[in-house]
């Protein structure tokens, strides 16, 4: 018999599979944002499949009694081919505000990152060689892929490099542990991203997602 998980991946599969024979799927999915039980804000997630195309967006914004002093907005955009089960990021946008700073970072790969764009311009020299990174992905089109079965891959948000790696697979669960970490424009290492979970069912998003940082646990519930 399938568990949950072999399951979700069936169907995923299955959709993927009937894309590429029929026209085009859309998926949606609303989560409110939380930390220590407070809500801070509202997180939107699309994928559209046309074929072997695809389009993912999230949408992030605060919300909550604690609006007025946690301001803070983000949209990030990825477009791609669907190659052999795999999403692959063909551009990258992504948008973060909050009152004292904006950020825009943009990317283009083919199997290799071709260009990496930021506003403001960085300033920094970069401690690799981006030219080298060989199937790399930009955040959201990697966790569609670990959600599509992949058991990891190699992820690049314009400030850091990491691998996202199951760690633990259960019914319900998946819990992703960050390896490789490397950050692009500073000499250091620290990373305070400790690990992802993702709890599914019989849906392409999962029903809710749990981000571990060093000292706070944010968690988004689908509404």
């Amino acid at each position: 018999m399938f568990t949950r998980l072999c399951l979700n991946k069936f169907l995923f599969f299955f959709i993927i599979f009937a894309v590429n024979t029929s026209y085009a799927n859309n998926f949606s999915a609303e989560y409110k944002v939380s930390t220590t039980g407070i809500k801070i804000g509202n997180f939107n997630w699309s994928l559209n499949i046309n074929d072997n195309i695809y389009q993912t967006e999230i949408n992030l914004k605060n919300s909550g009694i604690f609006s007025p002093l946690y301001k803070f907005e983000g949209s990030y955009l990825s477009t791609g081919v669907i190659e052999n089960n795999i999403f692959k990021t063909q551009n990258y946008k992504q948008f973060w505000k909050t009152k004292k700073k904006t950020k825009i970072v943009k990317m283009s790969f083919d199997d290799y990152l071709i260009e990496l764009k930021q506003e403001p311009v960085e300033e920094e020299i970069a401690r690799i060689k981006l030219e080298d990174l060989y199937l790399y992905f930009d955040p959201i089109t990697s966790f569609i892929n670990i959600l599509n079965g992949e058991d990891e891959v190699k992820t690049i948000d314009g400030r850091r490099i990491y691998k996202l790696k199951k760690n633990e697979v259960k019914d319900e669960k998946i819990v992703l542990k960050i390896e490789d970490y490397i950050n692009i424009w500073a000499d250091h290492k620290r990373n305070d991203l400790k690990k992802i979970e993702f709890f599914i069912e019989d849906d392409l998003f999962p029903y809710e997602i749990l981000i571990h940082f060093k000292e706070r646990v944010f968690k988004l519930e689908r509404i």
